[in-house]
């Protein structure tokens, strides 16, 4: 995945769940937080991948880091589960919900010295998610989204 996206081999990669710019996702946190580190580790930001891209980015990355101030579901989470992509991320909107039972998952609060433990954690276990696992247990797989749209239409059809 890293090669098909010309991503380096010899580094971590913490994917920010959003374009740096967005002032809600909160990159300065991020920033913070990664520089903490004082590893070989890159932030780069999720923006201008295309669906397929997007897949071998989750698969790429050796974590996801959402630190938004605000959220409601967020749909860069759940696709990260679906590919088994770890986690770290602020306590907002579902995410708490979403992530119980998830390996490989941290809630961190706002403070940089929280988030940079949360990723330390995460990047020194090398281990992927059973995120996928989760996201069919709580049916937001495509299969179950797609049955339940069909009933929708089919109850309003009769």
């Amino acid at each position: 995945a890293r090669k098909e996206l010309g991503l380096p081999s010899d580094r971590q990669i913490v994917l920010f769940a959003s374009s740096f710019n967005r002032i809600e996702k909160n990159y300065a946190l991020a920033e913070q937080a990664v520089n903490e580190l004082n590893a070989n580790v890159d932030l780069i930001e999720f923006s201008g991948y295309t669906r397929k891209k997007s897949a071998y980015l989750y698969s790429a990355v050796d974590c996801l880091l959402l630190t938004s101030i605000r959220e409601g579901s967020p749909q860069v989470i759940k696709e990260a589960m679906a590919c088994g992509c770890p986690i770290v991320s602020t306590d907002v909107g579902d995410i708490s919900w979403l992530l119980k039972k998830t390996t490989q998952t941290r809630i961190v609060s706002f403070k940089p010295k929280d988030v940079a433990l949360g990723l330390s954690e995460i990047l020194g276990s090398g281990l992927r998610s059973n995120g996928r696992e989760r996201v069919i247990e709580l049916g937001l797989d495509l299969d179950s989204i797609a049955n339940r749209i069909d009933n929708v239409y089919k109850v309003v059809k009769s």
